[in-house]
């Protein structure tokens, strides 16, 4: 693996003061965990979706659908 950059050692820092968290959030940035596409409504839901959808996550907020 490449060492990260001066930017983004210096961006954990700012952000994390245990450098614990800051390996962790480098490798999260630097080796990102693949996602399903997503759907922003911004207008009101169909009573049917035309989509397969996952269960929403607890942080997701209610006019996003994950798919499947």
């Amino acid at each position: 693996m490449e060492s990260p950059s001066n930017l983004l050692l210096k961006l954990s820092r700012s952000l994390f003061a245990d450098t614990a968290a800051q390996e962790k959030f480098i490798h999260a940035v630097t080796n990102p965990q693949p996602f399903n596409p997503a759907i922003l409504w911004v207008q009101p839901k169909p009573t049917k979706n035309p989509f397969d959808i996952e269960i929403p996550v607890s942080w997701q907020p209610p006019f996003v659908d994950r798919l499947a």
